[in-house]
């Protein structure tokens, strides 16, 4: 059993909360691309995800610069129009366990 606390976030946000799929420690992809888009295909570790490629574009896309597309590539054709289903999370707050939120917004005084 792993002890990394990206490992733990998950785990615990996912026994909390298993219909909201699959956290990220890290959501930001660091610059390396925009976002995580409908069609990126790559992996997960150390709770970042890592994209490979972009089934849904052509192989000489410009993001695709890094590590290229397999060999015999074909663009996936998306023949759905409004295919991401949009919607606000209303859910409590998300903490791991043992972490509590301190409602008081008044900053913390040093104690002297």
């Amino acid at each position: 059993m792993s002890h990394l606390p990206c490992d733990t976030f998950r785990e615990m946000l996912a026994i909390r909360y298993p219909n909201c799929g699959h956290a990220l420690w890290e959501p930001s992809p660091g610059g390396l691309y925009r976002s995580v888009e409908v069609g990126d295909v790559g992996f997960i570790r150390d709770g970042c995800f890592h994209r490979l490629f972009n089934a849904l574009l052509p192989g000489d896309h410009p993001s695709h610069q890094n590590f290229h597309v397999p060999e015999s590539h074909v663009p996936m054709p998306l023949n759905a129009t409004n295919h991401i289903h949009k919607v606000m999370d209303r859910t409590d707050d998300f903490c791991s366990r043992h972490v509590s939120l301190d409602s008081d917004p008044r900053p913390l005084q040093a104690q002297g």
